[in-house]
């Protein structure tokens, strides 16, 4: 069993700085959970906090079912890796990884502390580096052998500092797969904060928006995709970043009239159900997200897009094309398209929308006041 709770966690400095505020989370036994946020927002205070490096100044705090106020960290079965790796460069690999098992308060014979890290580099398949030292390893390697550090103690609870932040994308997509898979095999809680949305949807069961010291939102990752909570979580969530706009909202006759591009620009209609649900937008003044992903592009002429614009700057990427794009000559729009997708500054082009694709916010609150019902 390995569950975390924290009861209104409070967490200041004596500058008067507050990294957490009343902050409440609760991960599950054997829960792979990922706290994603922007710098500043409070993530390595809170695993240092879970950890017991820091001292909170208010709210409880539970590992295991166990409540831990004041409990020192070396008495709460927690390891923590943290984003510099942090390794002993004076050690081999073998020797860093063994060396948490040496404490003269466990007591762990010899033969059983070489078993312990054999058991931990079969899994991490860095066996053939034992003897190397931390100069001599790269980037994926370093972190291998701080993940073996950690897993060699048997803890209740994983505590990982944007582990992956310093080796380079090759390596960070494959040890993303292999963070997957150690953590299913060993059913380990694992508590891991980053500031990279693709790593949070890609490794957690559930992910949790930081901001200021609190969790604006908690939910699955496709939750947090498609119904984000905010403005803040949509903007944090998905690349190229979302496009916002003003827009007007009616109902009439049965359908939908969303303008989004200023009074003199054109009006999308939709049905009220769409085939995907029926759509309850509400009218009024919205804030408009729509996502690049969303916007399909047409040949001017087709007859398959609603609105017409002309392609502003078109920046392939091999596996997709970035485009910019100017609709009622004002208004930009990013959208993302197939490589095979060629398009050049200055055409005139189509573009069609999906409505159950659109996210409404308060203009003022920037809060999400979309309400889908099912059909």
């Amino acid at each position: 069993m390995g569950s975390i709770l924290l009861d209104k966690i409070v967490k200041s400095f004596p500058d008067g700085t507050v990294a957490l505020n009343k902050l409440d989370l609760h991960v599950w036994d054997e829960e792979f959970f990922v706290i994603l946020g922007p710098s500043g927002a409070g993530k390595t205070t809170l695993l240092k906090t879970v950890a017991g490096l820091y001292h909170h100044n208010g709210g409880h705090l539970y590992i295991d079912g166990r409540r831990v106020d004041g409990v020192p960290p070396e008495d709460r079965n927690t390891a923590m890796t943290f984003e510099s790796f942090a390794l002993y460069p004076h050690l081999t690999v073998y020797d860093n990884i063994a060396n948490p098992l040496r404490s003269p308060r466990y007591g762990i014979p010899r033969d059983e502390v070489e078993r312990e890290v054999q058991r931990v580099c079969d899994l991490l398949e860095i066996g053939h580096l034992l003897q190397r030292f931390p100069k001599e390893l790269s980037g994926g390697q370093k972190q291998r052998v701080s993940l073996g550090r950690a897993m060699v103690r048997k803890p209740t609870v994983f505590l990982l500092d944007e582990p992956l932040s310093h080796v380079d994308a090759k390596v960070r997509h494959r040890m993303r797969l292999e963070l997957n898979r150690l953590q299913r095999e060993l059913n380990t809680t694992t508590l891991y904060v980053t500031h990279d949305y693709l790593e949070a949807l890609s490794l957690a069961d559930r992910v949790g928006i930081l901001e200021d010291g609190q969790l604006v939102q908690v939910g699955s990752p496709t939750e947090i995709y498609r119904q984000p909570v905010n403005v803040s979580v949509a903007e944090q969530v998905g690349y190229p970043r979302i496009n916002l706009l003003d827009a007007w909202v009616e109902h009439s006759a049965g359908e939908w009239q969303v303008r989004p591009f200023g009074a003199g620009g054109p009006v999308l209609f939709f049905p009220v159900s769409d085939g995907a649900g029926t759509l309850d937008w509400g009218t009024g003044e919205h804030l408009l997200g729509l996502r690049p992903q969303s916007i399909r592009i047409h040949p001017r002429g087709s007859g398959l897009g609603v609105v017409p614009a002309r392609v502003y700057v078109a920046t392939p990427f091999v596996t997709y094309a970035i485009v910019t794009l100017l609709v009622a000559e004002e208004t930009e729009l990013t959208a993302l398209v197939p490589p095979d997708q060629q398009l050049e500054a200055g055409e005139e082009v189509e573009l069609s929308f999906s409505g159950s694709e659109f996210l409404f916010f308060d203009p003022t609150t920037h809060l999400n006041r979309q309400t889908p019902h099912s059909a």
